[in-house]
């Protein structure tokens, strides 16, 4: 009998202890809280580690750690101190991506310190080892494209903006979008190779069809599109199909200007309408 009351009371004193673990762990979270909405970021980093040295099992702590170091990066200053708050902000979100993956707002964090610090590369392996887990994922993509592109990967780029075309082939903007970016390289940092542009003009021009397909008003695609021929028109060597190929750039211009006039005069019609009633 007196062992099992040694024991309850053993258990009591545990479980005792623990809640005021718990207690005193939550008040350096709520003065830390404080501290952070005053933009007080190295006391409220202070406080937060206090409370995970004392309740490692708050699962946000990591999150609030994180975005603690965030606010005590300095953009630009290369100096050690700065650098550490950058590496210190990646592995402590990073760690808590790992438990709760689907924190959209935390990712976008993470994201914006690979960016803010020019560690694009970083950011491109953490979304390439995220989409292993989730392919489908839609934004996740449309980042790594992004990051390609801002790294001058222009191969690269292009095959993820591609794969949004699979991923979103419903929505003719993926297909515009995708058609813009092929006008973007051919016009600005043309390939050296004929043949090399030609084919990435044939790409833009088959998204952009696609896209005007899906959206016969597109006349954005339109704009774009009657450009990707004028660059054709460019490596042909051909005299009488460049004057083709100069001659379909013209038709869809027109036919783009033709949109834009007939979607003011109906905002006109509206407007005027309103205005009656």
């Amino acid at each position: 009998m007196k062992k099992k009351l040694c024991l309850c009371a053993a258990l009591i004193l545990s479980l005792s202890s623990l809640a005021c673990q718990k207690i005193e762990a939550r008040i350096e979270i709520r003065d830390a809280n404080q501290a952070y909405e005053k933009e007080d970021y190295a006391t409220a980093l202070k406080g937060y580690i206090r409370a995970r040295k004392i309740d490692p099992s708050f699962p946000d702590l990591d999150r609030l750690i994180g975005y603690s170091q965030i606010g005590l990066y300095v953009p630009d200053d290369k100096s050690a101190v700065n650098e550490q708050h950058a590496d210190a902000a990646i592995a402590e979100l990073s760690r808590y991506l790992k438990k709760r993956p689907d924190d959209r707002i935390a990712r976008d964090a993470l994201i914006n310190m690979y960016l803010n610090a020019n560690r694009t590369s970083q950011a491109i392996d953490y979304f390439r080892g995220y989409l292993q887990q989730k392919p489908g994922d839609l934004e996740a993509v449309k980042s790594v494209a992004t990051l390609y592109a801002k790294q001058g990967n222009f191969n690269e780029s292009l095959n993820w903006y591609e794969k949004i075309t699979l991923l979103d082939s419903k929505n003719p903007e993926s297909f515009y979008i995708y058609g813009v970016v092929c006008y973007e390289k051919v016009a600005k940092n043309p390939p050296a190779d004929p043949n090399e542009k030609r084919a990435i003009i044939t790409k833009g021009q088959g998204a952009l069809a696609k896209a005007i397909q899906m959206k016969p008003d597109y006349f954005e695609a339109m704009a774009y599109l009657n450009l990707l021929y004028r660059q054709q028109a460019l490596v042909e060597t051909d005299p009488v199909k460049q004057q083709q190929l100069i001659a379909e750039a013209d038709r869809i211009r027109n036919q783009a200007v033709e949109i834009i006039k007939k979607k003011k005069a109906d905002a006109q019609t509206q407007a005027s309408g309103g205005a009656k009633s």
